[in-house]
């Protein structure tokens, strides 16, 4: 579609007809013009105050806390049975209990801990010093384990 043809841009033609075909006006000469690459700049976006969207992302998440779901003797059962068939290098997603809230997580299975009853996962976090380190989450803090097919 022409947007020149259409009743708007006829419209806008005849309005701002003397100045829409008139070149740039050119910087007095004591101010070079801006380059366009530093010129985007100046319209990016900043933070006025700094974590305010972390602290409002943070007071609206507390009002979300909940209690931990104490499972039933045959979800502990089946929950074991399923940390039994897990393997390392598998994929998995988990549903734990951590600060007041429930979080899912999706990662590798590196290990399981049965004495210290843990899963250790790799879920891609890549710390400070850019190494990546596991999620290590206790048996007891698992509501539920997912097993990717892939």
């Amino acid at each position: 579609m022409d947007y020149k043809n259409t009743p708007e841009g006829r419209s806008v033609q005849s309005k701002y007809y003397k100045i829409l075909h008139a070149s740039r006006p050119e910087p007095p000469h004591n101010y070079p013009r801006m380059p366009m690459s530093n010129r985007a700049k100046i319209f990016s976006p900043f933070a006025a105050l700094r974590g305010y969207e972390d602290e409002i992302a943070s007071e609206g998440r507390d009002h979300l806390k909940g209690n931990r779901i104490e499972l039933s003797e045959e979800g502990k059962q089946a929950l074991n049975q399923t940390i039994s068939q897990l393997w390392k290098g598998q994929e998995i997603t988990i549903k734990y209990f951590t600060d007041g809230y429930y979080e899912n997580v999706a990662g590798v299975l590196d290990a399981v801990d049965v004495i210290n009853k843990e899963l250790r996962i790799y879920t891609g976090f890549i710390n400070d010093t850019g190494k990546e380190l596991p999620t290590i989450i206790a048996f007891e803090d698992i509501l539920e384990i997912g097993v990717n097919m892939t």
